[in-house]
């Protein structure tokens, strides 16, 4: 009996705060490292990090098609480019949502990384990420 009556006292005095995160961006660091020559070679490490890119953050979620690169003209979404340092190393600013990172060479945007139900694998920012790995094999064999 008592709750009913202090209910509507609480409920006047903790009025809810609404936080609006449209506005909230978020870190997302990594590199790129690249695999040149023969991988099957488990004795010898065959990794070459001295090469700058250019990586593309691409909004959402994208079909393969059973390649690993494609046209960067078939896009139909939103995405920021930006250059690593001679390590590989990039930061992004971005906002919240599902985002796929690509390798952009000349025009054709790269990934050998798959998540197993026909799409390119991708990750979905929500805080500050610290550790993406994006491997480049187009120069490696196995």
């Amino acid at each position: 009996m008592i709750e009913s009556i202090l209910l509507p006292f609480f409920l006047i005095i903790k009025q809810p705060k609404f936080i609006c995160m449209d506005n909230n961006t978020f870190i997302v660091k990594g590199f790129v490292k690249m695999y040149s020559g023969n991988q099957m070679d488990f004795n010898k490490t065959n990794s070459v990090d001295r090469k700058s890119y250019k990586v593309i953050a691409v909004e959402g979620v994208h079909k393969h098609n059973g390649s690993n690169e494609f046209d960067i003209k078939s896009l139909n979404s939103q995405y920021k480019i930006i250059k690593t340092n001679i390590k590989g190393q990039f930061d992004f600013e971005l906002n919240p949502g599902v985002y796929t990172f690509f390798i952009l060479k000349d025009d054709k945007l790269y990934l050998n990384n798959f998540d197993g139900l026909g799409n390119y694998s991708h990750i979905e920012v929500i805080d500050n990420i610290e550790n993406i790995i994006i491997r480049d094999y187009q120069n490696a064999y196995f």
